[in-house]
Order: C-alpha cells, then sequence, then structure tokens
C-alpha cells in the first residue's frame, strides 16, 4: 500500500482575465482537487493563491501583463510556465473560449508536461521592449499628425515655403501666420501644437 504525501505537487491551472480568473487545482495523480473562480483584480488572484496547497505548478495562457504574474506567481510557486496562446489553440482545436474549461485544460497539460511554453524575458528586457514599443507609436502619431497637416495645406491649395522646412522654427513660424478659414485655422492649430509637444 502507497501511503499519500501531502507534500506531492499540485498542478494548477489559471484562465487569466482582467476582471475575472478561473483557477483549477489538480493533485500528484491528476485527479481534481478544488475550481474557483476569483473576481477582481489581480491583486485578489495572487492573495487567493497563497492558500493553493504547496508545492504547486502553476501554468497560465501569455497574455497582456504575463510577465508580472510570472514574477508573483513565481515566488510562491515550484515552477511557473506560461503556455503560447496560439499553440494552444492547435493542440485543442477549439476556438471556444470558457473560463473554467480552459483553467482546467490548462492544469492538465501541465500535469502531462505538455505545455507549448513561451519564453519569459527578464523585467530588464521586457522595459526595454516596452520602451522600444511607446517610442515607436509616438513617432507613428507624430508622423500622421504631419502628413494631416501637409494634406490639410494641399486641400487649400497653399504650398510651404521652398528651402524650408515645415517642421523647423522658421517652417512652424509661417504655418502659424497662415491665414485660413476658421475650422482650418482650427485644425492647424490643434495639429501645430501636436506637432510642439
Amino acid at each position: 500500500m502507497v501511503a499519500s504525501n501531502s507534500n506531492a505537487m499540485h498542478y494548477v491551472g489559471v484562465d487569466v482575465r482582467q476582471r475575472r480568473c478561473s483557477v483549477c487545482i489538480l493533485d500528484g495523480h491528476g485527479k481534481l482537487v478544488k475550481e474557483f473562480c476569483v473576481k477582481g483584480n489581480w491583486a485578489e488572484l495572487l492573495e487567493r493563491m497563497k492558500s493553493v496547497p504547496r508545492p504547486f505548478a502553476v501554468c497560465y495562457e501569455a497574455s497582456c501583463g504575463y510577465g508580472y504574474l510570472h514574477e508573483k506567481f513565481g515566488a510562491m510557486a515550484h515552477s511557473v510556465q506560461v503556455a503560447h496562446p496560439g499553440q494552444l489553440r492547435l493542440i485543442y482545436r477549439s476556438k471556444k473560449k470558457h473560463d473554467r474549461v480552459d483553467a482546467r485544460k490548462l492544469a492538465q497539460l501541465l500535469f502531462m508536461d505538455l505545455v507549448p511554453q513561451v519564453h519569459v524575458p527578464s523585467p530588464n528586457v521586457r522595459a526595454w521592449r516596452g520602451l522600444i514599443v511607446y517610442r515607436h507609436r509616438l513617432m507613428n502619431r507624430r508622423v500622421g499628425v504631419k502628413n494631416q497637416v501637409r494634406g490639410l495645406l494641399r486641400g487649400l491649395g497653399i504650398a510651404a515655403p521652398a528651402g524650408k522646412r515645415l517642421w523647423s522654427k522658421t517652417g512652424l513660424k509661417w504655418l502659424e501666420g497662415q491665414t485660413l478659414g476658421e475650422l482650418s485655422a482650427l485644425q492647424r492649430d490643434m495639429a501645430v501644437g501636436s506637432c510642439r509637444t
């Protein structure tokens, strides 16, 4: 007869949402121990995860903020695996999403050691990438505003002075001095203000 081991690994699948998360816990034999839902933000999820029997491994699907959760789960779990969403859909061949069912599927994949994992970069690398993405978005917005101003000028038949860069101090001063219709002047002032920031 094999004695039951209270220190056996537990396998936890978490279907993460912004305001509602589903959790499924399997024991060392893959049997269901408990399922529960956490309504609220991630702080409440992390608080509830403290009650999961130790030791435990946890698996959740990669989404926005997956790095933050990886750090927090890593402080309490034996191991953390982040599943690739696209490959999960291929494994289950289903487009239907159901929080409780998804949490159980993640726990089962973790138990069978079949999780299609994604790489989780370090906090420094994630911050660096986030800064690059943010700068890229700002630059795209800036280019978009400049194109709108040029389109406005073309639509009114106004040619920018030759040999002057429109976005230099001289060019912006010339642009502010243009006499336009009331609506066009408002559009110009909004665009010039955006370009200065």
